[in-house]
Order: C-alpha cells, then sequence, then structure tokens
C-alpha cells in the first residue's frame, strides 16, 4: 500500500494563513514557494532540500508545513528513513500542530515502506487511539489489519524454519553418532513444543539415545515414558523390547523378567516368541536360577519357525551348564551346536 497526503491543498491552505510579514521579508517563505512548486513536479530531491530551508523559520506554523513537505517529498523518493525523521521532526517540535495527525500518519506508511512493520503497527494504532474520528483513521485501520496478517505470516514461517533447524540439527547429532548431543537437542526441542507432530519420534530417539550411550537405567525411563505416553504408536512394540533389554543391563534383571513373559504372551508369531523366551532365559541365568534357565532355552530348541535363534539357545545352554559345574553336558552341547550348525 501507498501513501499521498494531498500536500498541494495543505500546504497552499497553511500558506495562505502565514502573517503577512513573513509572505513579504523571511526568506524561508520563498524557499517554502519553490519546494511547493517542485515537490508539484515531482522534483523530490529539490523539494526537500528546500523544504529543510524552510523550516528555519520561526513560524511554528509554517515550521511545521515545511517539515512534513520535506518528509513528503522524501517519501516521494522512496528514503524512508530520511521521510520517517522529517515526520518525527514535526512530531516533537510542533505537536499541537493541525498537521501533526497526516505526519503521524504517514510516518506509518514511511515505516511500512521501509520494512519497519511492528513500528508501522505500533505508529497506526496510537493515530487510531488519538485521532479516531480523523478522516485518516479508515486507512490506519486497513494497513493495522494488512500488517497484522504480515507479522503472523512471518512469524509462523520463523516458527516453521526454527524447527526444521532444530530437526536438522537433532538428525545431523544422530548420523555422527553423537548421542548425548542429540539427546540434549531433543529434550531442548520437547521442552518448548511438547504436542509437535514430531514428539513422539523425538522421544523415541531420546531412549535410543541412552541406550546407544549404554546408559541402561536412564534409557528404561525413557522408553517407558515413551510407552506411556505413546502407547498406540507405529514403534510401541519395538520400544517394549528395548525397555526389557535396558531393564536386562541394568540389572533390573526380575522387572525385566515379567515384561518378558509379557512379550511371550503377546507374540504375534514363533520368531518373537523365541526371541523373548530366550531373554527369560538369560534373566534366569542371571539371577542363577539354572534348572529354569535350561527350561528356557530347551524351549527354544522345539519351538517352530524359530531356526535363526537355536544356534543362539545352544550357545547360551552349553555357557549355562559350565556355569553350573557341569563341563561334559556343556561339551557336549557345543559340539551338538557344531554339528547340526556347521555354519
Amino acid at each position: 500500500m501507498t501513501f499521498h497526503i494531498p500536500l498541494t491543498a495543505a500546504l497552499l491552505s497553511m500558506l495562505s494563513l502565514l502573517p503577512l510579514s513573513l509572505r513579504a521579508a523571511d526568506p524561508a517563505a520563498d524557499a517554502y514557494r519553490q519546494a511547493h512548486a517542485h515537490l508539484a513536479a515531482h522534483r523530490y530531491a529539490e523539494a526537500a532540500a528546500l523544504f529543510q530551508a524552510a523550516a528555519a523559520t520561526t513560524n511554528a506554523q509554517a515550521a511545521a508545513a515545511a517539515w512534513l513537505g520535506r518528509g513528503e517529498a522524501l517519501y516521494g523518493a522512496g528514503q524512508w528513513a530520511a521521510a520517517i525523521g522529517a515526520y518525527d521532526t514535526l512530531l516533537k517540535t510542533c505537536p499541537a500542530s493541525p498537521l501533526a495527525p497526516d505526519a503521524l500518519c504517514a510516518r506509518g506508511f514511511a515505516e511500512h515502506r521501509a520494512g519497519r512493520l511492528p513500528q508501522a503497527l505500533a505508529t497506526f494504532t496510537a493515530f487510531k487511539s488519538q485521532y479516531p474520528r480523523h478522516p485518516r483513521a479508515g486507512a490506519c485501520t486497513a494497513s493495522i489489519e494488512i500488517i497484522s496478517r504480515t507479522l503472523a505470516s512471518r512469524a509462523q514461517q520463523q516458527a516453521v524454519a526454527a524447527v526444521t533447524r532444530e530437526l536438522a540439527a537433532i538428525n545431523s547429532f544422530m548420523r555422527k553418532e553423537q548421542f548425548t548431543e542429540a539427546r540434549d537437542a531433543a529434550e531442548r526441542f520437547l521442552l518448548t513444543r511438547p504436542d509437535h507432530p514430531q514428539a513422539a519420534d523425538l522421544r523415541f530417539l531420546i531412549a535410543t539415545c541412552d541406550a546407544r550411550s549404554k546408559d541402561y537405567t536412564r534409557a528404561a525411563e525413557s522408553y517407558r515414558t515413551f510407552l506411556d505416553r505413546h502407547p498406540q504408536h507405529a514403534r510401541a512394540a519395538t520400544a517394549r523390547d528395548s525397555l526389557a533389554e535396558c531393564l536386562f543391563q541394568a540389572g533390573r534383571y526380575e522387572d525385566a523378567r515379567k515384561l518378558y513373559e509379557e512379550l511371550v504372551r503377546d507374540a504375534a508369531d514363533p520368531q518373537q516368541e523365541a526371541h523373548a523366551t530366550l531373554a527369560l532365559g538369560d534373566c534366569a541365568a542371571a539371577q542363577q536360577r539354572w534348572d529354569e534357565a535350561e527350561r528356557l532355552y530347551l524351549s527354544v530348541e522345539v519351538l517352530q519357525g524359530c531356526e535363526a535363534l537355536r544356534p543362539a539357545a545352544l550357545s547360551r545352554l552349553a555357557d549355562l551348564y559350565d556355569k553350573m559345574g557341569q563341563p561334559d553336558k556343556a561339551r557336549r552341547t557345543r559340539e551338538d551346536r557344531r554339528r547340526r550348525y556347521p555354519n
């Protein structure tokens, strides 16, 4: 939006009100007339210089008109900052002038054109507050609406850009395996945006970082937080497996055992059941519940559809026999594994 004060009528009217002595004798009056002529002819640089000379008069009314004229000339020349300065001078030196409302409104448009949108919004708002019935109040209202929409759009764009930068930084940390930095960045992100659409993924990432950093106690807490907040998430099953593993690694064997028992009951296929059963055997072995561990490792042998885990079950069974002080059983089990799974 552009704005042009109808200065031709305003200045001629103001000039007609000047004291006769000023019009006849004051050099500022001649500068003012010449400036007005240049302005009407769109010779803005010449008009601006002459209006500044005219503003040297001691007549307050004429000085106000000269500063307003200089502001319009500079505005026409596209010198927004200089125009703002001219309007400000009028407002500060001649606050009671009849031209003060025009200067305030014009300053708002100059600020708008200069890209100083917050200042322009404040200026137009002040104008409406001070001069609600002024003819220019409607233009100020329209400008307030335009600037408010623009500022809101900019704020949204800046917010999106900030989110994009932060997520990119987190991903970069993960690619570089800088898990502490990735976790800290994700936590900072969630602190200000706890309900962001990617909040669940970030909570899972935090737990993953804890696990990759081998801080298993904190990782267990992080996976639990993820599951409590997002029980239906696509990664919930993976999180339950990881939670059980972190509990085991943290030495919380009984808590891990209970969770693995749930995983056995809820297994969707034999592979998942065998994996959880093998982990249950590990928990029992860690608790020195030898008979239970032996039974669990052997049970993996008879489960259907879990051939890939049988060599692991035999290896752990052999290690278990060593711990139980049964070296012959350990040797026979290893020989059986080598015979059945030579590769």
